[in-house]
């Protein structure tokens, strides 16, 4: 089995927020890889809430697992910074009170998700690098092919192979799929410039072969 992509430009605007959910998704694995006791907990939380439509009940499980979320995620920032830092636990930290924070302060009434902005921030460089680039250009033009013995990436001047040990995670949206590999490389793909394969097969492909 075969997939190849073609690079493309990345010019749609509706790029933004599904780049920004992507990371999210990354963020989250993160930190429940981090902190699965906590994460255990908030989806029990959620689980047993979600049974729940009386206001005040509500009210009081926002303040709980908010509070909750909030405590655990100052206490792993302030462990991660300490001398000497631990990147991940500081990111998952933030992340933790972050949605502890949303959470509490939607005590009353169900707020919009809003996403970290560091997820903001990282999905507007992303894409302002990708979109800096002139795609149609020969000197710049990439193709990815992934089949049965990893991911080769072709570009004008040279070709590299990533076999699937060093692929650590895939993350997926309606347009976009994030694979991030090696020491925190990102390909961010467009489902349009799959110019062989069926987009459907991706996803349960890839991570059958990193499984291996």
């Amino acid at each position: 089995m075969r997939f190849v992509f073609q690079m493309s430009g990345y010019g749609d605007p509706a790029l933004d927020e599904e780049a920004v959910q992507l990371l999210e998704q990354r963020l989250e694995k993160k930190s429940r890889q981090v902190m699965p006791g906590m994460w255990s907990l908030t989806d029990r939380l959620n689980g047993h809430a979600s049974g729940d439509s009386g206001r005040e009940n509500r009210k009081m499980r926002y303040r709980t697992y908010g509070g909750v979320l909030l405590a655990l995620g100052v206490l792993a920032l302030a462990a991660g910074l300490r001398e000497p830092r631990t990147p991940s636990l500081i990111w998952a930290g933030g992340f933790a009170a972050f949605c502890g924070g949303m959470e509490f302060l939607s005590a009353r009434k169900k707020r919009p998700h809003i996403p970290p902005a560091s997820c903001r921030n990282e999905a507007i460089r992303l894409l302002d690098r990708l979109r800096g680039v002139d795609w149609s250009a020969p000197a710049n033009r990439m193709e990815l092919c992934f089949t049965g013995d990893g991911l080769t990436i072709a570009g004008a001047e040279e070709e590299k192979t990533v076999p699937y040990g060093e692929i650590k995670s895939i993350f997926e949206t309606e347009r976009l799929w994030l694979l991030i590999y090696g020491e925190e490389q990102a390909i961010l793909l467009k489902k349009e410039d799959l110019q062989e394969g069926d987009p459907s097969e991706f996803l349960p492909y890839i991570r059958e072969k990193c499984a291996k």
